[in-house]
């Protein structure tokens, strides 16, 4: 198939390749500007003045040539509207080495005072107590009401310790010429309609077609010789396969972080639902657990053949100039949800009470949307702030050059109470042991050399150990 051939020769990415964070991005961006920071940088600026002392924030953070320009522009900009404050900003690659640039520094007593982290390493700094307290900037108003799916907790305390950038969902992508060439309506933008799963495989297996011009649906159908796939993925790594979980009504941890869901018969049907797609309705090509294709996948994967695919909302802003392609919904299994993502910023604890209050003002300036609109605007990032979802003020400066339909989805995501699952990495310390253990066993399901129910069998009662040690090691 044309499709595996291309989409095989991706180059691999982290999820987190977003422009300031996040689980995917692109390189669409420009300088932040400092029109809603006012009130921090007139209170900052004052209290620099008064005491006229210099204070330097060391900032840390990955990306590209082109989003380093940016986050420098903004750094620049900060620093113009707080005399007497220096923002010391060093970005580094995108290439997963992030966490271990952090474990150095450590060890050399060189950490920075705010950075970039990982969704599944935030947990991890915080039971080493590395990451400060951040409520007090939340009580005083000094940063507005963030969503819940972005705000991270610590567990034990429930303080805040750190907000996403940006609120990353998953979404349905598609070809409007292809549904229209199969005669299948778009997916739905609305919650309350998405497409139940028969719909769902059944308008998948309208779009898949083999060699032979037979498709999924037909008699005659050869899986073997497919040629156009009616579904893709970006990858099936956690943050997708997890989703499948919750839509059937499991999960993988409560959202107050107390009840393993993982074991739960829905949480295993959920993922066979997926694994059945691939190998035995055939209407998606294989992949691994491990298997990634980059964070611009969706345009990729069109051209080289799909109908539809899911990815995370960070591809909006690589095909909002695309007129093929439009947004829904993704299709419900019992229920219709999402699940969210987006890498936090945090600040580390220092005994330097100057530069922590600098620290905190700083980061203020950089949650804030208005200080990234442009980002927002591109659909590389999605606001992380409440009130930008539902204020008509603030819903007019974005969205509005985003592709057929996808404002529509997000908005009913995130309007619809119970529609988003936040990532269990962001408030469950031992994910990632936990994560590390299912990826050991989970290929033999997606592979078909087991039913999900036999490799659940065997992973689950070590993962609900790992769960239940309630610590990252």
């Amino acid at each position: 198939m044309k499709g595996k051939r291309i989409l095989a020769g991706m180059l691999s990415t982290v999820l987190l390749t977003g422009a300031l964070a996040g689980c995917g991005g692109t390189g669409t961006s420009s300088a932040g500007g400092t029109s809603a920071g006012g009130s921090v940088a007139a209170d900052s600026a004052g209290s620099q003045a008064a005491s006229g002392k210099k204070v330097t924030v060391n900032f840390l953070y990955w990306a590209d040539d082109a989003q380093t320009k940016m986050v420098k522009a903004s750094c620049r900009a900060y620093e113009k509207a707080n005399p007497g404050v220096t923002i010391k900003e060093q970005a580094l690659p995108a290439d997963g080495t992030f966490d271990q640039y952090i474990q150095s520094a450590k060890e050399k007593g060189m950490l920075p005072n705010v950075s970039y982290m990982g969704e599944g390493d935030i947990q991890k700094y915080n039971e080493m107590g590395l990451l400060a307290d951040i409520s007090d900037i939340f009580e005083d108003g000094t940063v507005k009401e963030k969503l819940p799916a972005v705000t991270v907790r610590d567990p034990k305390t429930k303080k805040i310790i750190a907000v996403g950038l940006s609120n990353q969902i998953n979404l349905l992508y598609y070809s409007k010429s292809k549904l229209k060439d199969a005669g299948i309506a778009t997916p739905p933008t609305d919650v309350s309609k998405a497409w139940d799963w028969d719909t769902f495989v059944t308008n998948c297996k309208k779009l898949t077609k083999d060699s032979n011009g037979k498709t999924a649906a037909d008699a005659g159908f050869d899986p073997s010789l497919v040629e156009n796939y009616g579904l893709g993925f970006n990858c099936l790594r956690e943050f997708h396969l997890f989703w499948g979980m919750y839509a059937n009504g499991g999960g993988v941890v409560s959202a107050d972080g107390t009840q393993f869901l993982m074991d739960k018969t829905e949480s295993i049907e959920g993922v066979q639902k997926f694994a059945d797609l691939i190998n035995k309705d055939h209407v998606a090509s294989s992949a691994t657990y491990s298997y990634t294709g980059g964070a611009g996948a969706v345009a990729d994967g069109i051209a080289a053949g799909y109908a539809m695919m899911i990815n995370g909302s960070w591809d909006i802003a690589n095909v909002k100039d695309n007129d093929d392609i439009g947004v829904g919904v993704l299709p419900k299994m019992k229920s219709a949800v999402t699940v969210n993502c987006g890498g936090p910023l945090v600040i580390y604890k220092t005994d330097d009470k100057d530069v922590l209050a600098a620290s905190k003002k700083f980061y203020a300036y950089m949650v804030d949307p208005e200080q990234n609109l442009e980002l927002v605007k591109s659909g590389a990032w999605l606001p992380n702030q409440s009130d930008w979802y539902t204020d008509s003020s603030l819903l007019s400066k974005w969205g509005n050059e985003y592709p057929t339909g996808a404002k529509e989805a997000i908005l009913s995501y995130v309007n619809t109470k119970g529609a988003v699952a936040q990532w269990p990495a962001y408030y469950v310390p031992a994910y990632n042991k936990m994560n590390a253990t299912f990826e050991k066993y989970i290929d033999k399901a997606l592979t078909g050399k087991e039913t999900a129910k036999q490799v659940f069998s065997e992973c689950m009662p070590k993962i609900k150990k790992e769960f239940e040690s309630g610590t990252v090691g």
